[in-house]
């Protein structure tokens, strides 16, 4: 799409082309949208997901699906708090394939949406227990994505197996499975990540929009 647009600003524009038309500004309340995109090769049927996710995101009030091709859907509420509710709970899939989610700005355009990010609550496993902390969360962390949420008490430590923290990542790249660190000038540990509610992914690749069978390098 950018190199289409890149071509186009190079060309020369008649009369009517270069003329320009004022528009009113976008409607505030037209109604609270959210844009999908399911990370899967074959095309889907929008009107079965329509009816699965109508029974699984359980809304206090009804929404619409649009369909825009290329497994690309919109999904209007009538209320906000059903579209926060559904943000708030993600990640979502459908058969086992990721739905990527953006919640629609005022002046924002389909075009230019690349549904490339996706939140996580990531699993860090293998830390020492006083070594999980706020700052430890936010470091790791911010090593995958932007750091949205650190799960900690209110001493700012988490008591429990693993860490906990909430993280915007690039869903073009492969995943990462882990990190080495170092705590406190001592020798290297390797903590694992698990991905919670993550659906089927290339664990070959490591990638979130296509499986094994779709695979070269599996092969």
């Amino acid at each position: 799409m950018e190199e289409i647009s890149n071509m186009c600003a190079g060309l020369k524009l008649s009369d009517k082309e270069s003329s320009e038309i004022d528009i009113v500004p976008p409607i505030q309340n037209a109604g609270f949208i959210l844009a999908g995109k399911f990370y899967m090769k074959r095309r889907i049927n929008m009107e079965l997901v329509a009816r699965v996710l109508k029974t699984i995101w359980k809304t206090e009030w009804n929404f619409e699906v649009c369909d825009l091709g290329e497994n690309r859907a919109l999904f209007q509420f009538e209320k906000r708090d059903d579209l926060e509710k559904i943000v708030l709970l993600g990640p979502w899939s459908f058969d086992k394939y990721m739905l990527l989610l953006h919640k629609m700005e005022a002046g924002e355009s389909m075009t230019k949406l690349s549904f490339d990010k996706v939140s996580f609550w990531v699993q860090i496993h293998g830390l020492p227990m006083l070594s999980q902390t706020m700052d430890t969360g936010k470091r790791i962390g911010s090593s995958l994505g932007i750091i949205e949420k650190v799960k900690v008490d209110e001493r700012g430590f988490y008591l429990g197996e693993y860490m906990r923290v909430r993280v915007s990542i690039d869903a073009i790249k492969p995943l990462c499975r882990g990190r080495l660190v170092r705590v406190g000038g001592s020798s290297k540990i390797w903590v694992t990540f698990r991905y919670e509610r993550m659906p089927i992914f290339n664990y070959w690749g490591g990638q979130m929009n296509h499986d094994e069978k779709d695979c070269i390098e599996g092969a």
